[in-house]
């Protein structure tokens, strides 16, 4: 399974934990916006702007999209999200502790086998 094969709904989580990641350090680097860039290319830049003004509309805090998360239950769709969020948090000098908890978590919930 590739990116652009996300249904909406996976699309919505895996955007939301990009910005959570990317937000994490208040910073983008080059790396990271290398991956970035990576996810806008495989669903086109409309539709990242949708799905970012989705997923910023969606989820007032880190536990909302947690329960969203639990949801998205196609194993091949969870494997293509994490590895691409853990990507983009691997991408800076240093993964910061909000970053690891997240992606501990979403390991641990979605059978992710790091």
């Amino acid at each position: 399974m590739t990116i652009s094969e996300l249904t909406h709904k996976q699309l919505v989580g895996l955007v939301a934990l990009l910005e959570a990641v990317v937000m994490a350090d208040k910073t983008v680097s080059l790396p990271e916006q290398d991956v970035l860039s990576t996810v806008v290319a495989a669903v086109g830049e409309e539709m990242y702007r949708a799905l970012l003004e989705d997923a910023d509309n969606r989820f007032e805090n880190l536990e909302a999209l947690k329960r969203y998360l639990t949801e998205i239950s196609d194993q091949g769709a969870r494997e293509v999200i994490y590895g691409t969020v853990w990507e983009e948090a691997v991408a800076s000098p240093s993964v910061n502790h909000q970053e690891s908890e997240l992606l501990a978590w979403l390991a641990s919930t979605w059978a992710i086998t790091v």
